[in-house]
């Protein structure tokens, strides 16, 4: 028997957090970050996970090769490491009991009306029964026409899809700044955008780890299709 439990909040994790900056997946990292979704799943908080890695955790399994810069490449990385990764993600979460289950999307699941219902249906239900979703996209069989291309707006639309009370995009700077902290050590943080303005999107540059897709572009984009659906989004 399934019961509803609270809130419901999606939470993004990018590359380069999953990382620490490195070329492999940083379990210690992980780990900080699945305690505190644990924590938050043991609070009765409905969690689900939306996270990059698997072509990073291709180029593990395979001793970070040289490889063309092509899309069956990038494929082959993909279909090799999304194992790497989810096995990963089940021991750490495994540590604290916590199930989960593994959903892969591409856009063209919330483009048709059946698939999109599917894939709402899927994820509450397991949501009903305390399973704990992770999602990446479907790297492995996606053509650009059908790709997201980076998982800070397939978040977006997870959101949407859940009708979520929060988006979470987890990323290796503190948020939003008026400059690239990266670059200017006089860049203030953002602390609360009103309204997401030609100024806003002015502010947002695109990744600078160079092991993402995404970047705070992605992150604004993103942001905006789910605060116009109702959804309150940090970054």
């Amino acid at each position: 028997m399934s019961t509803h439990f609270g809130q419901t909040i999606v939470v993004k994790v990018g590359t380069s957090t999953l990382t620490a900056g490195t070329r492999r997946l940083s379990r210690p990292a992980m780990l900080e970050m699945i305690r505190q979704i644990v924590q938050l799943h043991q609070s009765q908080y409905r969690i689900v996970l939306v996270t990059s890695g698997a072509m990073t955790a291709g180029r593990e399994v395979l001793n970070d090769p040289e490889l063309p810069n092509h899309l069956p490449a990038k494929q082959m990385l993909a279909a090799v490491g999304q194992g790497r990764l989810m096995e990963v993600y089940s021991a750490l979460f495994g540590l604290y009991d916590v199930r989960i289950g593994q959903v892969l999307l591409t856009n063209d699941d919330f483009s048709h009306r059946t698939r999109y219902l599917n894939a709402r249906n899927t994820l509450s239900t397991l949501l009903d029964y305390r399973i704990l979703p992770v999602i990446n996209e479907n790297d492995t069989v996606a053509v650009q026409e059908i790709k997201f291309g980076d998982n800070d707006n397939l978040s977006a639309h997870i959101a949407v899809l859940l009708d979520a009370d929060l988006l979470i995009l987890l990323t290796d700077q503190d948020g939003l700044y008026d400059s690239n902290p990266s670059l200017d050590t006089d860049a203030h943080l953002i602390p609360l955008v009103e309204e997401i303005t030609d100024e806003i999107w002015a502010l947002a540059g695109g990744t600078s780890s160079g092991l993402g897709s995404g970047g705070m572009l992605t992150k604004i984009q993103a942001a905006q299709l789910a605060v116009r659906s109702g959804t309150r989004t940090v970054i």
